[in-house]
């Protein structure tokens, strides 16, 4: 996939994050990179696919951040990171909130 100009940002914790919906390349529909803090989707995507695959990238930067790098980490630590940090998103990006419904109709 091959970055353009940032479509969107995301605040994630402390970090804001790029998000970037270009052409894919058939081998993976998004990624995201803590280096970079950016997020890049396959532009083809609609809908419930376009939506979960951003999200899925969310989770991977808010897992990062959580520092829940371990494979060993226990359910409920994984479950309340993941649950104070979308909060935390969904609270300080409104216009995402507004993206996913348009998204989902």
């Amino acid at each position: 996939m091959k970055q353009t100009e940032v479509d969107m940002v995301i605040r994630v914790g402390p970090m804001d994050i790029g998000v970037f919906f270009i052409p894919g390349d058939n081998d993976t529909f998004g990624d995201f990179t803590y280096l970079k803090t950016q997020i890049r989707v396959d532009s083809r995507l609609e809908g419930a696919a376009l939506v979960d695959t951003l999200l899925h990238e969310i989770f991977h930067a808010i897992w990062a951040m959580g520092q829940l790098k371990s494979k060993a980490q226990k359910e409920e630590r994984a479950v309340a990171v993941m649950a104070t940090y979308m909060t935390q998103v969904m609270r300080d990006n409104p216009h995402l909130m507004k993206w996913i419904t348009k998204n989902l109709k």
